[in-house]
């Protein structure tokens, strides 16, 4: 168990690096979009997903404090799932249908780009949000059972 938490908090800290990487990305296009002309909003759009993505290496990252902290399998992972497949889909769906929708409100016209590695991460997502609930009920059933014995 403290080798499982020593890597945990080694991969925390690994994880945390390519996070303050993008947050600082992220809030670098939002001072562009601020201090341009309106035009750039619809940029938005196509940034929206990186925000989301962002968020879920955050939940990453907490999950493996916790897990360094030495909370147990069965408190975090579920959660961490769901969420993290939660933000793999809404990302996914921004980054498929958002952006083109945009282009399309403003006039703006885009190229048609079927990106498959968006359609992908949304259907890992959603996946993820399933194998979490699947977790969170083999948990309650396991500490029902626990509490015969």
């Amino acid at each position: 168990m403290d080798s499982l938490r020593k890597r945990a908090r080694i991969l925390m800290w690994l994880v945390t690096l390519p996070f303050v990487l993008l947050a600082l990305l992220g809030i670098g296009q939002l001072v562009f979009l601020f201090n341009g002309e309106a035009a750039r909003w619809i940029y938005l759009a196509a940034f929206v997903p990186m925000y989301i993505y962002i968020w879920a290496m955050w939940m990453v990252r907490q999950a493996l404090k916790r897990i360094a902290d030495g909370a147990m399998f069965d408190e975090v992972v579920p959660r961490l799932l769901s969420r993290v497949g939660l933000a793999l889909f809404v990302g996914a769906l921004f980054n498929v249908f958002a952006g083109p929708t945009a282009g399309v409100l403003f006039g703006i016209r885009l190229p048609l780009n079927f990106d498959g590695a968006a359609i992908t991460l949304g259907v890992v997502g959603a996946t993820l949000v399933l194998v979490a609930q699947l977790l969170q009920g083999a948990a309650s059933m396991r500490e029902e059972l626990d509490s015969f014995f």
